[in-house]
This record gives C-alpha cells, sequence and structure tokens, in this order.
C-alpha cells in the first residue's frame, strides 16, 4: 500500500504532493495537477485514476493536511473510485488546518493594528476602501427556473417572509436582486427598462412588490435587508430572482440569465424544477446549464445546485423519494449533467411553518390547518426526510441530525418538520460553496491588498533611507532625479508610449472583428439548417402551430446566447488588452528609471475596464392565421353518374352509364418555408446588425480605454513627479539625514513585522 500526501492551502492555490515520501516525477500528471496553481475541486475527480495509472497500483494509504471543507470533496471523490472499483484498497486521514474563520479573526486584528502603524499611507482612504471592498465583497446567488416551478415561494421560505409574489401561475416578470445586509426591514430602488432609478421604498412589503412586478416599466428591482440563513459579516450574499424563460418581458433579462449561466460566471445558481420535469424551458436551461458545467472540474459543478421542489405533493403511485430523484438523475444526465447536486424540498411547507415560527403575519385558519397537516405528515412519512436525500457531506448531514435530535427531544414538531422539507439543507449547501469557494478567495484578496500597499510603502521608505544616507552623493542624485523628469515631460517618449497605446487599440479593434465574425457565423448557420429543413414543406394548419412555437422558442434563445457569447469573448479581448496598456506603462517607467529601483513608484492598482453591454429586441408576436393559403389538391376520385341517359331517349342508349373523374376539394395550408423565414428572418437579420453594431461599440470602447488609461497614466506621471520631489529633499537635507534615517529604520521594522503577519494569515 503507497503511502501519498497531500498538502493543499485554498488561500494560496498551492498543491503539495508526495508518494512514498518523494516528489512525483517530472513528467507526472501528479506533479503538474499540483503545479497549475488550480482549485483542487479542478482536478480532483482524476486523481485515482492518475493514482492508479502512475503507480500501477489501486491500493493507497492517504494523509490530506487541508481545510476540512476540502477533506470532505477529496473523501467523496475517493468513495466514488473505490465504488467503481478504479480503488480496491484506500484510506484517508485528515491532518486539520486553519480554517476560514480562523483567518477572519487574524485579518481583523492585523488591521486594526494597521491602522495604529507609523505610515499614514496606510490609513488613507484608499485602503481602507480596498479594505472594505474586499471585505464586504458581493456573493451572488442566481435562482432560475421554468414556470410554476415554486421559484418565488422557494425565496420567500429562505427570507422567512412572504416577500416575492407568489401564486399558482407564472408570476415572475421583473429581475429581483436581494441583498443581505442584516437589517430588521427590507427596502429597494426600482428601475426601469432604461435602468433608470424610477422609485425607492423605505419599507418594501408584499403588495408593493405584487404592484411593482405587474408594472410593465419596471425591470429590475434592488431590495436590502435581512438574509436569516447569513451574516453579511461573513460577505453579502446576493439572492438574484430572475423570470423564467417563458415569461421575460424585458430582454435584457434573458442576457442577465445567460450570464449567469455562463461558462466564466462564478455565481452560485440554484435551479429549481418540480418531480414532474422534462418541459422544453427545462431542456433549453440545462443545455446552457450543462455547457457551463463541462469547465473547470468540481468546482464549476458544486456551483450549480438542483433543486426538486414540490416533493411534498407526491403520492404513493408517485414511487419512492428515491425512485423519483433517481428518474431525474437520468433526466439530467441524458442533458450531460452527471453526479448532480440533487437536493428534495418542500419550499411551501417551510414558508409556512416559518412564518408561523416566527408570527412574521397573519395566518388565516385554512393555511394553519393545511400547514398541520404537513407537519403530521412530514414528520410520519419517512419518503418525506428531505434532508436524508439532500447532496452534503457526511459530516453536515450528522451536523442536521443534531438539529432534528434536539427538536424531538424539545417535542417541538414545527422544527422537526422544517428540517424534513430539505430547506436547511439546501440553505446549509449555498453555506458551504460560499466558505470554500468565496471566503477562501475573498481572504486572499484582502491579504493581496495588504501586501500590495505594503510593497509600495516599504520600497518608497527604503529608498528614503538610501538616499538620506548618501549626502555626499546628493549632486549626482538631484541630477539622476531631474533627468527622470524631464524624460517623464518628453514629448518624444510621451508620443512613443501613445503609439502603444494606439497599437493595442487597434490590436482589440482587429481581433474584436474576428470573433464577433466566427460567432455571427456560428448562429447564422444554426437558422440556415431550420429554415433549408422546412423548405418547400407544406404544412397542415395544426403541425405548422407546433413547428411554429418550437421555431419562436429557437429564435428567442439564439439572440441572448448570440449577446452572451459576444459578452464574453469580447470583454475578455478588452480586458486583456486593458493589461497590454498596463504592462506599457510599467515598461515605461523601467525605462524611465534604471537607476532607481522602479519598485518606488509601484503600488498603483487600475482596475480593468469592464465592457460590452446591449441587447437584442424580440421578435414581435405573430399570428399563425397570417400565413395561412388555399389551394386545390387531388383527394382521390369520385364516380359521376350519366343523368342524362335514359330508356325513353334512344340516342342516349350506347352512352356509359356513367364515368370516373378526378375528384377535387379545397384545403388550407401552409408554406413552411414562408414561417420559418418568418420567425426566423428577423432573428437573422437582427444577429447582422447586433455583430456591426458591437463591432460598432466595440471600436467605441476601444477609444474610450485608451482615454481613460491615458488619464490615468497622466496621474500617475504626477504621482511619479511628487515623490522624485521627495525623494530630492531626502537627498539634499544634510541636517535632518540622521534623523530621517533613525525614522525610516523604525519605520522598516514595524513594516516588516506586520507583513510577517499578514503573510501567515495564508498559511494553513
Amino acid at each position: 500500500m503507497k503511502k501519498v500526501f497531500i498538502k493543499y492551502n485554498p488561500y494560496k492555490l498551492e498543491t503539495e504532493i508526495t508518494v512514498d515520501g518523494r516528489t512525483p516525477a517530472g513528467n507526472s500528471k501528479l506533479r503538474e495537477k499540483a503545479a497549475s496553481g488550480s482549485r483542487l475541486q479542478e482536478w480532483i475527480e482524476e486523481f485515482p485514476n492518475i493514482l492508479v495509472e502512475e503507480y500501477n497500483d489501486s491500493s493507497f494509504d492517504i494523509l490530506f493536511h487541508g481545510t476540512l471543507l476540502d477533506y470532505e470533496d477529496l473523501d467523496e471523490v475517493l468513495a466514488g473510485a473505490y465504488e467503481k472499483k478504479v480503488l480496491t484498497n484506500v484510506k484517508l486521514e485528515r491532518k486539520p488546518a486553519k480554517e476560514t474563520s480562523d483567518k477572519e479573526v487574524l485579518i481583523d486584528e492585523v488591521f486594526q493594528e494597521i491602522q495604529k502603524g507609523p505610515f499614514e499611507e496606510l490609513k488613507d482612504s484608499e485602503i481602507l476602501n480596498a479594505f472594505e471592498h474586499a471585505k464586504s465583497s458581493n456573493f451572488e446567488v442566481c435562482v432560475v427556473a421554468t414556470m410554476s416551478a415554486g421559484k418565488s415561494t422557494m425565496i420567500n421560505s429562505m427570507l422567512q417572509e412572504r416577500l416575492m409574489p407568489s401564486k399558482q401561475e407564472a408570476c415572475t416578470a421583473i429581475i429581483t436582486k436581494i441583498k443581505d445586509n442584516d437589517s430588521d426591514s427590507w427596502s429597494a430602488e426600482v428601475y426601469n427598462k432604461g435602468g433608470r432609478l424610477t422609485e425607492t421604498q423605505k419599507s418594501l412589503t408584499y403588495h408593493t412588490m405584487e404592484r411593482l412586478n405587474a408594472d410593465e416599466e419596471v425591470s429590475e428591482i434592488r431590495v436590502e435587508g435581512n438574509i436569516p440563513f447569513v451574516t453579511s459579516e461573513e460577505v453579502s450574499l446576493v439572492l438574484i430572482d430572475t423570470p423564467g424563460p417563458n415569461n421575460s418581458r424585458d430582454p435584457q433579462h434573458k442576457k442577465v440569465q445567460s450570464e449567469f449561466l455562463g461558462k466564466s460566471s462564478k455565481s452560485l445558481v440554484l435551479y429549481i424544477m418540480e418531480g414532474t420535469f422534462g418541459s422544453d424551458d427545462d431542456n433549453a436551461l440545462l443545455h446552457r446549464v450543462a455547457d457551463s458545467m463541462d469547465v473547470g472540474g468540481k468546482q464549476s459543478k458544486d456551483r450549480f445546485i438542483f433543486v426538486v421542489n414540490k416533493m411534498d405533493d407526491r403520492r404513493k403511485e408517485d414511487g419512492a423519494t428515491k425512485q423519483t430523484l433517481n428518474r431525474v438523475c437520468e433526466y439530467l444526465k441524458r442533458h450531460g449533467i452527471e453526479n448532480p447536486n440533487l437536493f428534495p424540498a418542500a419550499a411551501l411547507p417551510a414558508l409556512n411553518i416559518r412564518i408561523i415560527q416566527n408570527k412574521a403575519e397573519e395566518i388565516d385558519e385554512d393555511t394553519l390547518d393545511e400547514t398541520e397537516l404537513k407537519v403530521r405528515k412530514l414528520n410520519r412519512n419517512e419518503e418525506l426526510h428531505f434532508e436524508e436525500y439532500a447532496a452534503l457531506p457526511a459530516s453536515i448531514k450528522g451536523e442536521i441530525r443534531k438539529q432534528l435530535t434536539e427538536a424531538e427531544e424539545n417535542g417541538d414538531a414545527y422544527s422537526q418538520a422544517l428540517i424534513h422539507t430539505g430547506i436547511i439543507s439546501i440553505e446549509t449547501a449555498i453555506r458551504q460553496y460560499v466558505q470554500k469557494y468565496a471566503k477562501t478567495a475573498k481572504i486572499k484578496n484582502i491579504v493581496d491588498t495588504f501586501m500590495h500597499k505594503f510593497e509600495e510603502v516599504g520600497c518608497f521608505e527604503e529608498t528614503k533611507r538610501e538616499l538620506a544616507g548618501r549626502q555626499d552623493e546628493s549632486e549626482k542624485i538631484v541630477r539622476q532625479l531631474n533627468e527622470i523628469r524631464r524624460k517623464v515631460d518628453d514629448v518624444k517618449e510621451t508620443q512613443m508610449f501613445e503609439n502603444v497605446v494606439e497599437d493595442a487599440v487597434n490590436t482589440v479593434k482587429s481581433e474584436s472583428e474576428n470573433i464577433i465574425g466566427k460567432i455571427e457565423l456560428k448562429y447564422q448557420k444554426m437558422i440556415t439548417k431550420n429554415l433549408d429543413k422546412l423548405y418547400g414543406q407544406e404544412l397542415k394548419i395544426e403541425e405548422a402551430e407546433e413547428i411554429a412555437a418550437d421555431l419562436e422558442k429557437l429564435a428567442n434563445n439564439i439572440k441572448p446566447d448570440f449577446e452572451e457569447d459576444l459578452d464574453e469573448l469580447v470583454r475578455n479581448n478588452l480586458i486583456q488588452t486593458s493589461a497590454m496598456l498596463l504592462e506599457g506603462y510599467r515598461q515605461k517607467l523601467s525605462a524611465l528609471t534604471e537607476e532607481i529601483s522602479q519598485d518606488v513608484f509601484s503600488g498603483i492598482s487600475i482596475e480593468p475596464v469592464k465592457l460590452m453591454g446591449g441587447s437584442i429586441v424580440s421578435s414581435d408576436s405573430f399570428s399563425i392565421q397570417n400565413f395561412i393559403k388555399e389551394k386545390e389538391v387531388e383527394v382521390g376520385e369520385e364516380y359521376v353518374k350519366n343523368t342524362d341517359k335514359k330508356w325513353y331517349k334512344p340516342w342516349t342508349w350506347f352512352q356509359e352509364s356513367g364515368y370516373w373523374r378526378t375528384k377535387y376539394e379545397t384545403v388550407k395550408y401552409i408554406p413552411g418555408d414562408e414561417i420559418a423565414e418568418t420567425i426566423l428572418g428577423p432573428a437573422r437579420d437582427e444577429i447582422y446588425e447586433f455583430g456591426e453594431e458591437t463591432k460598432r461599440y466595440t471600436v467605441e470602447q476601444s477609444e474610450k480605454i485608451a482615454k481613460v488609461f491615458s488619464s490615468e497614466f497622466e496621474r500617475l506621471d504626477t504621482v511619479l513627479k511628487e515623490k522624485l520631489k521627495e525623494l530630492e529633499s531626502f537627498a539634499t537635507d544634510r541636517e535632518k539625514a540622521e534623523e530621517r534615517i533613525a525614522e525610516s529604520e523604525r519605520k522598516l521594522e514595524w513594516l516588516g513585522m506586520i507583513r510577517a503577519k499578514v503573510e501567515s494569515i495564508l498559511e494553513i
């Protein structure tokens, strides 16, 4: 049995692997994975097969040094490999590591020390804002579903009160973003389709939300209040309720949903479905989901939570819960989604139980009686103990069982039933994802913010100390500083850098045109294929109505998907160009400061500009009746009797008694190519028009990038000249030289101590 050691640091994304005490060979896939700087979850599913392949063994004793959540992922993968007989014998132990909660305490302590420290630069608004932003950064959970899957009820059950309009029929028509700020009441800002703020609500209610949802002019509502199962100190959770794909009155809505489902998105997605699954809308949405889950390993899979809602409505004849979930798994597998994170749930009983427990509002007698009935049913029927079927690690399921035992010992039937609804499991899964991915990334961002600023002030302080101690070289230093200042203002040097900026902008223009052309071709081919399929066909009216509905769905799906593809690729292209411009400026600084370390002038960070927007207007609805035409068609033969032949007319005796003639009748039909052209033609034209519009927009944005960067670089030049001026005073003021050196020594000693503390935050 080979001994394997894995040490994984989720904060620094560093992995160390040894087998029998030795590092894997240079060409080893294990070594490649360890050195990749990727999250453990991006490659851990390949781990058992690589071990077996490289060491020709299926028996391993593994010691994992890392956080509990990462250990549980490894445990799950190894258990799966054992079940599939990839591994015949496996032992797994864990060496504990510092968890995110330990890190957050350290961060707060260090921040307080920094605010009491000797560097004024570390107390300015820039670092304060950066720290607050990093600490309270938003984490978005996008809730998607097809119509009437109980999406709004699910959100309300997590909010523990009725806020989102919820009815039997489809009711979500706007995008609602609900941000946690732990306050006691709900407030909101209301935006129209043009993105303009039209209304504010300081005390938002269910009835106000109903009114806003029915308002055709409202496109988005941004709500703030208390999301009870998280605290805003951990992370600012944002629940985003999006309209179903078949209920979106604003084209922008579909685009927003596409962005969350896109491959580059890191947001958590709560996909709500019913036990009666399999609609066309489900199929279209799941195609997008499967596409996104196909990249990024386990993390991509982790970010999709599939909730099978309304499971409490199922009857005995519907079969066991496990059978239903197996059918859901098979259905998802047919869409390319394997081993989904599946959570059965009963959102409506969960909401009613919580409202009763919290006394949040008056409940009518019918709802009270119905809830009492549901509570008894959930507690008595083990098939409805949905927490047992949740896709959660064993340790977390154990914690939920402890809560259940406590509720049973206290005789609290409502709390028992609430756990059985599955809602607690779903909330736990969201918190787990936040803990595993969002919080580790947040901690790294905060540490990077500190270290970046430390580097700037440290290098500058060291240079000041160095110059104060070189008074005998003051004339030479002043000449050098003056030369650098001259270069900064030199017209020729400035023109050279402007040429670099212009080249970068031209690159993004041409590359964007390339990208847009390729994407455009992909969607045009899709449309042409469907047009060709119906060319020359004459459809019956009923058949045409069905095909028209399918084509309409295709047209409506093509547009936002096309736009999202453009957004993702062009945006990435522009961000890359921004990075090129920034690197160009760094090279300029390097050329200006060959004799003085360029680190003196580092520390100014520029956020890459985020670009791309716009939407495609959806097709106008049409009436199938507009396409009905008439024609004469042969429908067989009919016998025509010779009514002129009579016994009293001798001249008719030798005539035929009758004859056969072709029978015609008028039938109605619809030309397939006309209906396809009418529905898909505008989509094809709009794709071309939007492609052209995107090219123009990209050019405009490229030019804006140039202006933004040029302006920022001018500001940086000014900062540089101010620093040069300060350095000059340190190089020439002999009277204060010793005092300044001593002060710099004290400050640098403190900086070394605080830097070591901050660096240690990321250790496990």
